[in-house]
């Protein structure tokens, strides 16, 4: 891990009731990816099942680290223009009177404020993403996946796809289509006819899954113990 970089990372307790229609093997397999992706560690192979739920988890996992990145140069930023002013002799008093009374607003912990931060920054953006939600169009998404390197995505299937389903997610509506393009192109959904030689996130054959069929299921099944 280098220098500045996040140590720490999130779980939500909205995964629980999607964790549960897991197994204990396969729980336990989802946590080691789980740690092996915060830690930049290879990643384990992991049945269809429980890499569609890692899927959910890594996207989350990715806009948590932006934001705490942002913050970090936003913070190292005001830095360089010096901080915060010094108070005046009165002010200081004051407030070494309240810290020594219990009455300071936050502790003085610079681990939990970030902590805090990236959090109440993580919800403003999920309600800024959610109320301002709007499909991508064709060109939209050829061009997100030019840039990201999907030369096997197909667009037109994608966008049907959802097109078709009012872009929903699951019983969700759609916040981030770029999350899920990436989703799709990871979990070889969206590959053109007759490719069997993977894409560029893998160096192995595609399996070949129904995952429409295997997300019904997850969602109306019992959990196994």
């Amino acid at each position: 891990m280098q220098s500045g970089e996040k140590s720490s990372f999130v779980l939500y307790a909205e995964y629980l009731k999607h964790i549960q229609k897991l197994n204990m093997k396969q729980r336990g397999e989802l946590l080691t990816a789980i740690l092996c992706y915060a830690a930049r560690e290879s990643m384990p192979e992991l049945d269809a099942a429980t890499d569609m739920m890692f899927g959910v988890i890594q996207e989350r996992m990715d806009r948590d680290y932006a934001a705490y990145m942002e913050k970090v140069e936003k913070r190292r930023e005001a830095g360089k223009l010096g901080g915060r002013p010094k108070a005046n002799g009165f002010s200081e008093k004051q407030e070494k009177a309240k810290k020594a009374n219990g009455f300071s607003e936050k502790q003085n912990n610079p681990d939990s404020d970030t902590v805090l931060d990236t959090v109440l920054d993580i919800k403003k953006e999920s309600k800024e993403k959610s109320s301002r939600f709007s499909p991508p169009t064709r060109q939209d998404v050829s061009e997100y996946c030019r840039e990201k390197g999907y030369s096997d995505f197909d667009v037109e299937r994608f966008i049907d796809y959802y097109t078709s389903n009012g872009w929903m997610v699951g019983k969700n509506k759609m916040k981030d289509w770029k999350a899920t393009v990436r989703n799709w192109a990871r979990q070889g959904r969206a590959t053109k006819p007759n490719n069997t030689s993977g894409n560029k996130f893998n160096n192995f054959s595609q399996r070949q899954y129904d995952y429409d069929d295997l997300e019904r299921k997850l969602l109306n099944s019992k959990p196994v113990n």
